[in-house]
């Protein structure tokens, strides 16, 4: 028998050049997706929590992608009623526990405070009524809640609280068919847990963004990135110099979040 296949049945020596097309088509795959990949750049984008890493991120998708479809900004309409809940909360809250403690000015408010401590406060809230958006329209200019936000760095709140407490925001957002702007979703907060990938094309160059939680709990996680990335992006909040962070409610600089380490 032949060494080359010579002495062969047709149907075997036909298998075998298939097989062969097939190799070469896969190899021919393999170097162009070696040069994809070496032409591909991955930004890690690492920082504290609330530094802005997602806000990048959302910024390269209305830039450099298609932007938000409707769906995903129906989505996004939960997730915005959540920050003003979480605004309202993280005041009312912090009334009573910063020294010297802030009361609320008009007496006509004392109970709609309390209706934020005990029924809003609840993790289990998500009754977004009439009644909740006036109450909290109404709690916003009082003049206790806007000397708690004079001292904002002495406790969590979203920097975009007050974007989103806005009276005629306020009066968007608590209607029955709001669809999220742009600056909406940018300024929406999410808390980052895991690690997400955005993929996006800037003058016919490839970048691949990886965003990955800030939290500390979060940033056991970071090293999972490491692995041919070519470049890291630090994320730091300028104006969050002298905030406390969410994890420990302690007054240490976002910048200053990672160890002691400032940049």
């Amino acid at each position: 028998m032949s060494c080359f296949g010579g002495d062969l049945p047709d149907d075997e020596r036909e298998a075998l050049k298939q097989q062969k097309r097939h190799q070469k088509e896969i190899d021919a795959q393999l170097r162009q997706d070696k040069i994809a990949y070496k032409a591909t750049h991955r930004l890690l984008l690492l920082g504290a929590g609330e530094s802005g890493k997602s806000t990048i991120v959302k910024q390269m998708k209305i830039l450099h992608k298609d932007g938000y479809s409707d769906q995903e900004r129906y989505e996004k309409v939960k997730d915005i009623r959540s920050n003003i809940r979480d605004s309202i909360v993280s005041v009312i809250e912090a009334m009573d526990k910063l020294q010297p403690r802030v009361q609320i000015s008009d007496a006509e408010n004392v109970p709609r405070a309390q209706y934020v401590r005990d029924v809003v406060s609840q993790k289990t809230f998500d009754s977004f009524s009439p009644e909740f958006f006036s109450t909290v329209s109404i709690l916003w200019k009082d003049a206790g809640v806007q000397a708690m936000l004079e001292r904002s760095n002495e406790y969590q709140l979203i920097d975009s609280a007050a974007y989103f407490m806005h009276e005629h925001k306020l009066a968007e957002i608590s209607r029955p068919d709001y669809k999220p702007d742009d600056q909406d979703i940018l300024r929406c907060r999410v808390l980052t847990n895991g690690i997400f990938e955005t993929k996006f094309v800037v003058e016919k160059v490839n970048f691949h963004m990886f965003d990955v939680g800030g939290q500390r709990s979060e940033r056991r996680k970071w090293i999972q990135c490491f692995n041919d990335v070519t470049a890291i992006v630090f994320v730091v909040s300028c104006s969050s110099f002298d905030t406390v962070i969410r994890e420990d409610g302690k007054t240490v600089s976002h910048v200053c979040a990672h160890g002691g380490i400032a940049v």
